[in-house]
């Protein structure tokens, strides 16, 4: 992505936690600030387990499917969920429609969650493998 990059920006807490989510929005802020990239949105699910299916993934999903944002940005990759197929399933429409993943906390080979057959055994060995806490 790009400088002019046009981003979502996602929120999750499992707990309706202003404070968590407060904390989120900051991280994810400055990811995009430090790029250059504009923030389109910002989607928040609260009380929302990781592995329920939060209604913010399918807002996500029209607002990539409509050609308006190019990257969508959370603190982690739990937040999208932490069941590994939605992970998966999620990055794989992001990949279909021109849309990056990215984590403020991590960094994220799409790569590596979509193909996770090329010599990385198990799925979540791969998330495993695609992810690297920043520092």
């Amino acid at each position: 992505m790009t400088t002019g990059t046009t981003a979502l920006l996602y929120r999750r807490s499992a707990r309706s936690s202003d404070v968590a989510i407060g904390e989120q929005r900051g991280l994810c802020t400055d990811y995009a600030a430090a790029r250059g990239w504009r923030i389109l949105d910002v989607v928040v699910d609260t009380g929302v387990g990781g592995v329920a299916e939060p209604t913010g993934l399918t807002i996500l999903r029209e607002r990539i499917a409509s050609g308006g944002a190019q990257a969508v940005i959370a603190t982690d990759l739990a937040r999208i969920s932490r069941d590994p197929e939605r992970v998966q399933a999620f990055a794989r429409f992001c990949r279909q429609h021109g849309a990056d993943l990215c984590c403020a906390t991590q960094t994220v080979n799409l790569d590596a969650i979509l193909a996770p057959a090329n010599g990385a055994g198990t799925f979540i060995e791969a998330l495993y493998d695609a992810r690297e806490t920043h520092s």
